[in-house]
């Protein structure tokens, strides 16, 4: 008795193995690949969001290999602030560099109301973060209870500085 093998046809054959080399190479891709969740953005990255004192914001952009995390401006509860008050606030900022160089960094924000119109100002001091490393860091900075009340933008302007 001879057995018959069973061949597929050619253009099957080649389909598969396409397949099965497309399916390698999607797996293989390396983690560092471009997440499509971070922004790719000009240095200096600069944008207006909306915001409200006490909520975390999470840009998600990068800038020269810089990822800027996340930010948080902190107050004591504005309904228990008394008016022409002025109170320490706290920002809680969170960057990654994920380049070969330390990178020198500068992050303003721009306190504006609801409609746009500015009413402060908070600008960390600048400083280094070394190539490969998450840094957290947190800034103080005083503010009157009526812009901790009236903030409802903040237009950011983040910048590598050269």
């Amino acid at each position: 008795m001879t057995r018959r093998r069973h061949t597929l046809p050619s253009a099957i054959r080649t389909a598969a193995s396409i397949a099965v080399v497309l399916t390698a190479v999607v797996i293989a891709s390396p983690a560092s690949a471009q997440n499509p969740d971070w922004r790719v953005v000009e240095n200096p990255y600069q944008e207006d969001i909306e915001y409200t004192i006490g909520a975390t914001h999470t840009p998600r952009v990068e800038v020269e290999n810089v990822r800027w995390h996340s930010f948080t401006i902190e107050s004591p509860d504005p309904d228990l602030l008394r008016e022409r008050e002025t109170v320490d606030i706290s920002v809680a900022l969170e960057f990654e560099n994920r380049g070969t160089k330390s990178a020198k960094i500068l992050l303003i924000l721009l306190l504006e109301d609801a409609d746009g119109n500015p009413l402060d100002r908070i600008e960390a001091k600048q400083f280094k973060l070394a190539s490969g490393r998450l840094k957290e860091r947190n800034e103080t900075a005083n503010l009157p209870s009526e812009v901790i009340r009236s903030t409802r933008r903040v237009y950011a302007f983040f910048e590598i500085l050269h």
